[in-house]
């Protein structure tokens, strides 16, 4: 057995282990069904959830929604954090700028992104662009910054009369192509968070809607595949992550 068989074998462990644990925990404590259901209800009741037509397009418009969210934050977030750290000056004056704002609540100023973006997918498209963005813009500012930490590429390149564009693509991006790629896997996740919350707060037919009316009704398994569901998206979405890391981690100087 090769050395990435061994890992997909112990992570396959871990997660049975997991799943054994939850089903022997709600089982021991006598939860009723509707309440803490043990997996094998929750796996047993998703074709039935799947099989709501309304459910179907609640969770086939929140993945969209996520997609578009994410790429608009890998482009705005690369475009912010190449603009505050491309010049020391410019980084000295907006980085603490762009830390103070990131340190902001941001379910605090949903009802802004609602009156500026509609209750429609605008507002929640928008929302997790803004909870994106920020980690990518912080993994590329954190790439330079360690580019110029070891100048002696720069000076290399300044010794060859390399253009500012040369230099960008040939040194600055390979050094910070590892502090990028840690910054788009939080993004996913954070991106995830911030549709979903925009969604459980502002839609009436969406997966959030969903989530609160199972809660209301007690329809734990309902509830819990709705979780699954999404989680299974977060992992496929996150897995392509994976691929174009790997492949990134070829350019890396």
């Amino acid at each position: 057995m090769t050395y990435p068989q061994k890992v997909w074998a112990c992570r396959l462990l871990v997660c049975a282990a997991l799943i054994g644990a939850l089903e022997a925990g709600a089982h021991m404590i006598g939860a009723a069904s509707d309440l803490l259901p043990p997996p094998s209800v929750v796996v047993a009741d998703l074709p039935a959830l799947l099989a709501d037509p309304k459910v179907e397009l609640a969770i086939f418009t929140l993945i969209k929604q996520l997609l578009i969210a994410f790429a608009c934050s890998i482009l705005f977030g690369a475009l912010l954090g190449y603009g505050v750290a491309a010049w020391q000056r410019i980084e000295r004056i907006t980085l603490p700028i762009v830390l103070l704002v990131y340190s902001i609540p941001q379910i605090t100023v949903l009802p802004v992104f609602v009156l500026c973006f509609g209750l429609g997918s605008g507002s929640k498209i928008a929302f997790g662009i803004s909870h994106g963005i920020f980690p990518i813009a912080l993994g590329v500012i954190s790439g330079i910054q360690k580019s110029r930490a070891n100048p002696i590429y720069l000076r290399w390149a300044d010794s060859l009369g390399a253009s500012r564009s040369q230099k960008l693509t040939a040194i600055l991006l390979p050094q910070a192509v590892g502090s990028v790629c840690t910054g788009v896997r939080l993004s996913m996740a954070t991106t995830l968070l911030g549709v979903l919350l925009a969604d459980l707060y502002v839609s009436d037919n969406g997966v959030g809607y969903f989530i609160k009316f199972y809660t209301d009704t007690q329809q734990g398994p309902r509830l819990f595949g709705l979780v699954v569901i999404l989680a299974m998206a977060a992992v496929i979405i996150n897995s392509a992550v994976g691929r174009f890391e790997r492949y990134a981690g070829r350019w890396m100087l």
